[in-house]
């Protein structure tokens, strides 16, 4: 190691002393130049602290089991999820841009679950078709979730969701806050059959709910939980006492049959209430409940607009972009203030299942063949029926399932994804690549998870993730078993 001479300056790839010069005489580009050195001794300083992190944090990791929720209380995490790897002269991108999600990961545990069928009829059934989690209710600190009914995949049932000092889900009525000493689920009176997908617009206060059961007119069924007043002592939402919901509906002479894959709410900047994915295009459902085809099947010939949709997003940066994607290998992009003519699409590998805007440029795209890839818009256009994507995921493995599980968390930097042989892995949107998560790799079912969901309960500080297995929603958070294992 060469020893540091005051007043001069040692390189690297010459192996030779440089006097030190000031600015103003030294070439512009000398790195030798004391403004050169200071810049390079900064770097250098904020590169050893990095690493410091980062090994302080592993060695945590190992030690534990996971970071204790002091960590996320601290921020350190989200500081990590959000730090760029530092670029030193000559060494390149030195930080572990994985170690903010790495942690996250290994950090979850098994908070528990609430069962939506008594036990002993638990075997018996399939995973949720479909689930919402909400964690809006800040005065009472109680989560809520719906699902459909397993037994008819009709019904809409609700729970509360309560939860003790470590975030894990109880039914001790003891506990503040707590509503009955075992699960207790609230029918609302609606009837959607073959109930696809249960989405919330939070700027209408509106439940959405779609069918999967084929029919003359396709649509979408809504309904606003009753709200309780400010000063009342129950839940925010009080579930199981809603009195009427509406279905709302159209035909097209051309098609007898209608079946709708999901919905996907609009932002609130956005006069949209929500679009829906159907199996013969793209409807969009304005705030004043009015329906109409953004991009409806048997385009005129030559024309290439998308048909069946499974899936759809709006860009992050500008409510009036919407993404989608379906049967064809392609993710579809149009401006909604443009005639509904006017898509365009790059090629994806597969059909697409899935699709999210995880930040203003990118979006990252989800389908059969294991095929899960991330991609930067503002490179399409600049090749011919497509582009490369930024982002692989090798370790995905989906190979003909279009109703598997799936969910993005950008403030983590991560996705959940349900395999074709019924486990969950967890990836990182920075290099992806599967992260170890020893919490779910106890997920083993039958056949793949239907519905995940990354949510933030009341009163907690980093989102945690729910699961339907079987008849059961399982949540996962980052944390302790217990409390008396926090560092």
């Amino acid at each position: 190691m060469p020893v540091e001479i005051p007043g001069y300056y040692y390189d690297e790839a010459r192996k030779k002393y440089f006097k030190i010069e000031k600015s103003h005489t030294a070439p512009s580009s000398a790195p030798w130049s004391s403004d050169s050195v200071k810049k390079r001794r900064v770097d250098d300083a904020a590169h050893q602290a990095a690493k410091h992190r980062a090994h302080l944090v592993r060695s945590h990791i190992k030690r534990h089991g996971g970071l204790g929720r002091d960590v996320v209380a601290s921020g350190l995490l989200a500081r990590e999820a959000e730090r760029r790897r530092v670029a030193v002269p000559g060494l390149g991108r030195a930080d572990d841009g994985d170690l903010g999600a790495a942690a996250w990961a290994g950090g979850l545990v098994d908070k528990g679950h609430i069962p939506f069928l008594p036990s002993f009829a638990r075997a018996r059934f399939a995973n949720m078709p479909c689930f919402y989690v909400g964690g809006e209710d800040s005065k009472t600190g109680l989560g809520v979730a719906y699902a459909s009914e397993s037994l008819d995949e009709e019904t809409l049932v609700g729970s509360y969701i309560s939860t003790d000092e470590n975030d894990r889900i109880t039914f001790d009525r003891d506990r503040p806050g707590t509503l009955e000493r075992g699960p207790s689920f609230r029918t609302e009176m609606i009837r959607c059959p073959q109930m696809s997908s249960i989405k919330y617009h939070q700027p209408s206060h509106k439940m959405l709910l779609t069918s999967r059961e084929p029919d003359h007119s396709c649509g979408l069924y809504f309904f606003s939980p009753p709200l309780s007043p400010a000063d009342d002592a129950r839940p925010h939402w009080l579930l199981g006492e809603t009195n009427h919901y509406q279905r709302l509906s159209i035909r097209h002479r051309l098609r007898d049959r209608w079946l709708v894959h999901q919905s996907t709410p609009a932002p609130a900047s956005s006069d949209l209430l929500c679009v829906i994915g159907t199996n013969a295009g793209i409807l969009g459902v304005r705030s004043n409940e009015t329906m109409a085809w953004i991009a409806p099947q048997s385009p005129p010939k030559g024309l290439h607009l998308p048909q069946e949709m499974f899936d759809q997003d709006f860009q992050q940066s500008n409510h009036n972009v919407l993404l989608a994607g379906g049967r064809q290998p392609r993710l579809w992009i149009t401006d909604l203030r443009t005639p509904e003519s006017e898509w365009t699409y790059v090629r994806h590998a597969s059909s697409v299942a899935h699709v999210r805007s995880v930040n203003p440029h990118q979006v990252l795209v989800a389908g059969l063949e294991s095929s899960m890839a991330l991609y930067d818009m503002r490179f399409f256009g600049r090749r011919p029926n497509g582009v490369r994507p930024l982002l692989g995921f090798p370790a995905y493995r989906n190979e003909a399932h279009f109703h598997a599980g799936w969910d993005v968390s950008a403030e983590l930097g991560v996705v959940a994804a349900a395999q074709d042989d019924g486990t969950v892995k967890i990836f990182s949107l920075r290099s992806g690549r599967a992260l170890r998560c020893g919490a779910v790799q106890g997920i083993a079912t039958e056949t793949p998870v239907r519905a995940l969901m990354f949510q933030t309960m009341p009163r907690e500080k980093a989102p945690s993730l729910f699961v339907g297995e079987g008849p059961s929603l399982k949540k996962y958070s980052f944390g302790t078993l217990d409390l008396e294992d926090e560092a």
